[in-house]
């Protein structure tokens, strides 16, 4: 008798920097893992034409369904100055039942029996659990930035203030601590919504079956060995953690010319500079910063993102 495929749905939240690393997933499932995969995307407020399009060139070669969801227009929940973690995080809220819908629509046979989201998805589990599937999280970045933000809840609790006018280092069991500093962005102001929906995603996160993370055991063997301790932050994940990277996206041409550039530097003498799919700046600020690089007198990648989809990569 012939067994089918496990069919695994995944969710991406808006941006190029949440649907690349979910597409990245998606193509080690089906290559490595034997899966079928469905990705679901919500759109973004573009012509259908040029959503497509965009789409298309990263699919090269198609090996999966793409599912375009409907876009989704929070105007009216949310300020259009609000952060950006907040509106992504009201657009996932927003868009639970127009997903419901497209996976009880598959075409492909059997139905999703795994649900995938990203950080921002976790608010559908409730709907995994409606259709009896098992529920993951994928979180694209590194285990220490999991460790950190699954001891956020406990850390809303204890810490008085704001992080960042902490006097001692914030500490994560087992990890290696953060420096009041250098928290992550949505740490920075506690009173504002951002925040509150950081804590919230942390959360619920250990109410998945696992989460995936895009690492290997011989790159961060200390902060995976915490995830899993019971005594450590097993007792907060309460899940498997399982490390599958490194999933990286090929990029032809500019990848051989830049890690040409790259292989011929010393070790640990680069700087990598990049704010994401997200990030926008001035241009007082691109060039506050290009100044600052310069006399640093450092050897920098720098991402510079002009206003289209392409991203150029600038080494000095």
């Amino acid at each position: 008798m012939e067994i089918s495929k496990p069919h695994a749905a995944l969710l991406s939240s808006p941006g190029m920097g949440h649907l690349i690393p979910v597409l990245e997933l998606g193509k080690s499932l089906v290559t490595h893992s034997n899966f079928t995969v469905t990705v679901f995307v919500v759109a973004s407020h573009k012509s259908p034409a040029e959503s497509n399009h965009l789409l298309d060139s990263l699919m090269r070669p198609k090996l999966f369904d793409i599912v375009q969801l409907p876009p989704i227009d929070i105007s009216g929940l949310v300020d259009a100055n609000a952060a950006v973690i907040t509106q992504l995080a009201i657009m996932m809220r927003e868009v639970r039942p127009a997903l419901r819908s497209a996976i009880s629509a598959t075409n492909s046979k059997p139905r999703p029996t795994v649900l995938i989201v990203d950080l921002f998805g976790t608010e559908s589990f409730h709907l995994a659990d409606e259709l009896d599937m098992l529920k993951y999280v994928y979180v694209p970045t590194s285990a220490w930035f999991l460790a950190l933000t699954i001891h956020v809840p406990f850390l809303d609790k204890e810490v008085k203030g704001e992080y960042n006018n902490q006097i001692e280092p914030l500490r994560i069991p087992g990890c290696k601590a953060v420096r009041p500093e250098d928290v992550v962005h949505p740490m920075l102001d506690r009173t504002n919504q951002q925040y509150f929906e950081y804590v919230r995603l942390a959360s619920e996160m250990p109410m998945s079956d696992g989460i995936l993370l895009n690492t290997w055991e011989d790159l961060e063997p200390s902060t995976l060995a915490a995830l899993r301790d019971e005594s450590l932050l097993g007792r907060v994940a309460k899940i498997p953690v399982y490390p599958v990277g490194p999933l990286t996206r090929t990029i032809s041409g500019l990848r051989s010319e830049l890690f040409d550039w790259l292989d011929n530097q010393p070790s640990e003498s680069v700087i990598f500079v990049s704010f994401g799919s997200g990030g926008t700046l001035s241009y007082e600020q691109m060039t506050e910063l290009a100044l600052g690089l310069e006399l640093s007198q450092q050897r920098f990648i720098w991402v510079v993102r002009p206003a289209t989809t392409e991203a150029v990569a600038v080494p000095a």
